[in-house]
């Protein structure tokens, strides 16, 4: 029997059964109570009806609704199912059964159905909606975006088709226009928790964490239950790096929504950042053992694991996780730069076909365009190593222009401008400075990839010193030195609130370190706020790390940078930051009365014994020969260097710009500056 004969067998029992009065009277009394809300006593009442009648296409149909609202998501897809093969001709089902299906993680039953349902009624907002949906699970971008501005051309004031709409352009990376998507939803429907969380993560996104957080607690306000606004906001204290908050609002999500995988993935990582090792990886091995190996806690914990280093069991669970899934670019940029020189041409070739899924994210994308460069670094393959590196920073330059995130050289020489004129040295004279003439603090600088994590590593290793990696508190407390008017204010701050800034700085500081002779502070960007640390800490130390100019800028380009920093997805624009950079330090050794230090990492290579006495010694401390075990010191390290100050120094580093040479050409020119 074909299906038309089958379609007709069906008419006929249906029409059949349409005479029975009392199979009329159960769909009678289950539509009230479902209108009445008892979907308790519907559902006994639709389910009689299917007993009686099983070609009662309402009946599933009603079913997979009731199942719907109550979050039973599998029982829901079942019943639709069974709904759409008693009948083929309503879109409103088959509409259901593409929405249905999305939530159930099943995207290309979800297409079918929403397609289905446009056939017999093209115009059907609601069928474009859910086939967009379905369209940006299997990575067809482009495709879904046609797909949702058709559902609001079609139904303008379509919550759901502007929330959508808003998570696609995100997706995309194309922040703006999903703020506007976002704030599109709540002008219809301002009670809408979902859009203003989803608008507190676009504008997070964007770099406004103010107002991505007061969307988020709008959200939080509108519905306390709805666990993604908790989650929404502990990205928001994520980004601001206030760790406590942060686990507060993603076990505050786990709270509203038991085994909820991103807010336990968040929490594990936070409690991770935030220091707490142990409690991190109790929260990853949970993960692990209640989502079957999930890969994205593999590679959590396989980062976890580096910065402590367990290098053995880190690639272990890296390699786990791309086993499982190869598309994850973290796990898959991991293994590269913790085990590249060992993948074999199979693993490069397999991870080239990874590219051409076209599921994959964007994002993930780009990680694996710098493992792949990583690779061929390795192994010695300049040519592909830089085409690489070349595709994953132009990729992720994009990513962020299209965030709002762009580097203009211009405007930062501008701001360095700005520093040299409002720090000069009679601003110094004229000013008393700090009243706490503490020597605890250490403030080492310089550019990325310039030595800075092992020259900590090293300091951290004598026992009267901790590190304290990259605290970045310096310019949360003082605004951006030398944008716009601020290098003024910045200087021109009064005592009362440098005292008041000063006091907090140390307070987090001293945190688990008050008994430390000398505490760092690791921030390389802090180059930008010497002239405002010493008017708040008179008595502290510098340490000023350099490293050859190629090296540095090569280096820079080689590595994926988790935070945003714009230039340093160019080459070009990496030598005019370097350049900036290096104009602005000689200006503090000419101004600032802070002792600095510089420390040449071609020096520190080359003799490090000498070097490392001569760092202890300028920090006022007794030598230690810990100093030259740095790489046993089972400090956490959370910077991209983690897995090198693993082992002892190496040499292999220096001169490596010299393979890249016909490559660097932008490189050179923006060291030499704009004209």
């Amino acid at each position: 029997m074909n299906r038309k004969q089958r379609r007709k067998q069906q008419r006929q029992q249906k029409q059949a059964l349409k005479s029975d009065p009392s199979i009329k009277g159960l769909l009678q009394k289950a539509r009230a109570s479902l209108e009445g809300g008892d979907l308790a006593n519907a559902e006994i009442e639709f389910r009689a009806v299917t007993e009686r009648d099983n070609l009662n296409a309402e009946a599933f149909h009603m079913l997979a609704l009731i199942a719907y609202q109550q979050g039973r998501i599998e029982d829901a897809g079942e019943m639709i199912l069974e709904a759409i093969t008693r009948n083929d001709d309503d879109p409103a089902l088959h509409a259901n059964c593409g929405a249905i299906m999305n939530l159930l993680g099943r995207p290309m039953e979800a297409e079918a159905a929403s397609r289905h349902a446009l056939e017999m009624k093209p115009d059907y907002a609601e069928a474009h909606n859910n086939l967009a949906v379905a369209l940006e699970v299997q990575g067809r971008l482009d495709e879904a975006l046609e797909s949702g501005l058709k559902a609001i051309e079609l139904n303008p004031d379509h919550l759901e088709a502007h929330i959508n709409l808003g998570n696609l352009k995100l997706r995309r990376g194309e922040v703006s226009e999903a703020i506007e998507a976002y704030q599109a939803a709540i002008r219809i429907a301002p009670d809408s928790a979902m859009a203003r969380a989803n608008l507190g993560t676009a504008l997070r996104q964007s770099g406004d964490l103010e107002a991505a957080e007061e969307s988020c607690r709008q959200a939080i306000g509108l519905d306390p239950q709805y666990a993604e606004a908790h989650n929404s906001l502990g990205n928001v204290f994520k980004a601001k790096e206030d760790w406590e908050a942060a686990k507060g609002a993603f076990r505050e999500a786990l709270r509203r929504r038991k085994g909820y995988l991103d807010a336990h993935l968040n929490l594990a990582r936070v409690m991770f950042k935030a220091g707490d090792v142990e409690g991190g990886e109790v929260e990853y091995r949970k993960i692990l053992d209640t989502n079957d190996g999930l890969p994205e806690a593999r590679a959590g914990l396989g980062v976890l694991l580096l910065a402590v280093g367990r290098l053995t069991d880190a690639v272990e669970n890296f390699k786990l996780a791309v086993e499982a899934k190869p598309g994850l670019g973290i796990a898959q940029y991991n293994l590269a730069t913790a085990a590249g020189a060992e993948m074999s041409e199979a693993d490069v070739t397999d991870l080239r076909e990874v590219l051409d899924d076209k599921r994959i994210l964007e994002s993930d994308r780009t990680l694996i365009h710098f493992a792949l460069g990583e690779i061929g670094d390795r192994k010695g393959d300049v040519e592909a190593a830089f085409a690489d590196f070349e595709a994953g920073n132009r990729l992720r330059k994009d990513q962020l222009a299209r965030s709002g995130r762009q580097f203009d050289a211009d405007d930062f020489d501008q701001r360095v401008d700005g520093i040299v004129s409002a720090y000069r040295a009679e601003t110094f004279d004229q000013r008393r400075g700090g009243d706490d003439p503490t020597e605890q603090p250490v403030f080492i600088v310089g550019m990325l990839r310039s030595g800075t994590t092992l020259v900590e590593q090293i300091a951290a290793s004598h026992p009267k010193v901790i590190g304290k990696g990259e605290m970045d508190l310096i310019r949360v407390l003082c605004g951006d030195d030398g944008n716009g008017d601020s290098g003024s204010d910045n200087a021109g701050a009064d005592e009362k609130d440098l005292t008041s800034q000063a006091s907090e700085f140390l307070a987090r500081m001293r945190d688990q370190a008050e008994d430390a002779v000398r505490i760092i502070d690791k921030t390389p960007f802090n180059f930008l706020y010497l002239g405002r640390i010493q008017l708040m800490f008179p008595g502290a130390r510098v340490v000023h790390c350099r490293r050859d100019a190629l090296d540095t800028g090569l280096s820079c380009f080689r590595q994926y940078f988790t935070a945003p920093h714009e230039w340093a997805c160019d080459l070009a624009d990496i030598g005019r930051y370097h350049r900036a950079h290096e104009r602005l330090m000689d200006h503090w050794q000419g101004v600032l009365s802070l002792p600095i230090l510089t420390v040449d990492y071609e020096e520190l290579i080359g003799d490090q014994e000498k070097a490392s006495r001569r760092l202890i010694e300028f920090l006022g401390l007794e030598w230690d020969p810990a100093c030259l075990d740095f790489h046993r010191s089972k400090r956490v390290v959370f910077t991209a260097s983690n897995w090198q100050v693993r082992e002892p120094l190496y040499k292999s580093a220096i001169g490596r710009a010299k393979a890249y040479d016909k490559f660097l050409g932008p490189l050179k020119e923006g060291l030499k500056g704009s004209g």
